[in-house]
């Protein structure tokens, strides 16, 4: 298996699906003429399908991030925090849950006090089936052909999305559309541009879990390690970011500057879009864009001076991290949604980390990353639940419990000694804490992201300055949550043959002009049609 940025947000955020523009997996779009449920969807605007926006206001944030479209921050959790929940939402039968994970499987519930609690608070016993999130799609579709998908489900990228949500999982509509969604007052907490990848014929098939901005790839750095050395990480150019690279590597010492690939990076400083770009009433994938030769010299002159790890293209996403911490790679790309990872994966507590953001290829400016999409994923119940629906949604209600409450402070940091020490007044997880709590429940449900980074005092201030710095005019996808039954079908495999392409490019083993040949490839496999989709989609949602 390969693995460079460029497909470590799909993996993260996707599951595996590897499609371009769809974020959350499902969305709420067209896919007529395939019988049964089209997927057309309004996104619930017409119907009044669509649930109530009911922000949560119990905290004051110290950093707002309104204004600036991205999370807020806090420096420091509330010393008395409030119980959001009074009653344990659940029924007292077994949670079944589906899903994917990005960290080390838990230890099993015997050995697991997290877990254990986790079941005594939900007042149900909950058994998770977990699956790296790379094979997650395979053992999605293993499990809708089989019949396993469990109580509750990450809904994962196969044919036909709007049908299998039609015959597999329950509706929620008469649950969460309008003010019913008021029982649950943290998923009515959830952004409403969230819910688009959730509607389908005017139905609620699925709850969204939230991310936007957080889930924009930027490149890290290890200040720390840039300091020790006298290196600045202002970058004003190509130049400038290749003698970076090469002041950074020291093949001797085992170091090299980039974890993996900086694809994403670079595709930035030539001003890429985003997965897609309007042309009128048709959509264009930035595949096609002209810069893509200058980015893949570039990236081979990377490769080819060993100023990117030699196990760059093998391995798993764990590997980027453990580089990153242990400071045999100072810079990587990633989403800021993985800073708390970096920080309880960092092997020196003098670790610092930093984000360098994209200038402008031949420095005549600021370059732009691309904005995040809306969900990381979404979440459903299945119909052979239907009788408990109510619980299951509480379930999910409890597990998007805001920041500032002991739901909150339980489901991130554990039990207090147990999983988590106190280091100036704030909880911050041990080595314990961070292995048992590992259950990919922010895969489930999950709050809008909040910044809090106790690990290491000031952390918060910085990655909200960061994003405060380049969220604002980033690209948006315009096709972002949208659905294509195309791109489903055969989105993943276009999707890994362009990129294995990619791939060769930068080792070597094909010249730059393969990329002209593999777009047109691309475009004529299943791209063109794509695009098509989308673009009728994106039409019809406006």
């Amino acid at each position: 298996m390969t693995i460079d940025d460029s497909r470590l947000s799909r993996r993260a955020l996707l599951g595996g699906v590897g499609a371009l523009g769809l974020t959350g997996v499902v969305g709420g779009c067209s896919n007529e003429g395939r019988g049964g449920n089209s997927g057309q969807s309004n996104s619930g605007n017409q119907s009044g399908v669509r649930p109530a926006y009911v922000p949560y206001k119990g905290v004051k944030p110290d950093l707002d991030g309104a204004e600036y479209n991205i999370p807020n921050a806090f420096n420091r959790f509330p010393a008395n925090p409030v119980r959001a929940i009074e009653n344990p939402p659940g029924d007292g039968k077994p949670i079944n849950v589906l899903g994917s994970t990005n960290t080390p499987v838990p230890p099993k519930l015997e050995q697991n006090r997290f877990w254990q609690e986790l079941n005594k608070r939900v007042g149900s016993p909950i058994s998770v089936s977990l699956t790296p999130s790379g094979d997650y799609a395979q053992k999605f579709a293993t499990s809708v052909a089989g019949d396993q998908l469990g109580d509750i489900f990450q809904v994962g990228g196969v044919p036909q999305v709007p049908q299998l949500l039609e015959a597999k999982a329950a509706d929620l509509t008469p649950h969460l559309s309008g003010d019913n969604i008021k029982k649950y007052p943290f998923l009515a907490n959830l952004p409403s541009v969230g819910w688009n990848s959730c509607i389908f014929g005017d139905k609620i098939y699925a709850v969204p879990v939230p991310r936007g901005a957080i889930s924009s790839q930027a490149l890290y750095t290890r200040v720390d390690l840039l300091q020790k050395q006298g290196l600045s990480d202002e970058v004003k150019s190509l130049d400038d970011f290749l003698e970076l690279c090469k002041a950074l590597t020291d093949k001797r010492a085992n170091r090299f500057a980039l974890a993996s690939s900086p694809t994403m990076f670079v595709r930035n400083m030539f001003d890429i879009p985003n997965t897609w770009s309007e042309d009128g009433k048709k959509l264009v994938s930035y595949l096609e864009h002209e810069a893509h030769e200058e980015v893949f010299e570039f990236l081979r002159k990377l490769w080819s001076s060993g100023y990117i790890h030699p196990d760059a293209y093998s391995g798993q996403q764990v590997d980027l991290k453990i580089r990153f911490g242990n400071g045999s790679s100072p810079l990587v790309v990633d989403t800021f949604s993985g800073w708390p990872d970096y920080l309880q994966t960092a092997v020196s507590d003098q670790a610092r980390i930093g984000i360098i953001a994209p200038p402008k290829h031949d420095g005549s400016g600021k370059g732009k990353i691309w904005l995040g999409g809306p969900t990381s994923n979404t979440t459903a119940i299945s119909k052979k639940a239907e009788g408990r629906v109510e619980s299951l949604l509480a379930y999910l209600n409890y597990l998007a419990a805001p920041f500032g409450t002991q739901e909150y402070l339980f489901r991130k940091f554990g039990l207090p000694v147990v999983h988590h020490k106190i280091v100036d007044g704030n909880p911050v997880l041990t080595a314990k804490g961070f292995s048992e709590s590992q259950l990919g429940l922010k895969y489930q449900a999950d709050e809008p992201w909040t910044i809090f980074l106790p690990e290491q005092k000031g952390n918060a201030e910085v990655q909200f300055n960061a994003m405060k710095e380049i969220c604002p005019d980033a690209f948006a996808n315009p096709a972002a949550g949208l659905y294509s039954e195309t791109n489903v079908r055969r989105g993943a495999q276009l999707t890994s043959d362009i990129d294995q392409v990619a791939d060769d490019i930068v080792q070597g083993r094909k010249p730059v002009s393969a990329w002209a040949d593999a777009v047109k490839k691309w475009k004529s496999g299943g791209g063109d049609k794509i695009a098509e989709e989308f673009a009728q989609a994106l039409e019809a949602s406006r």
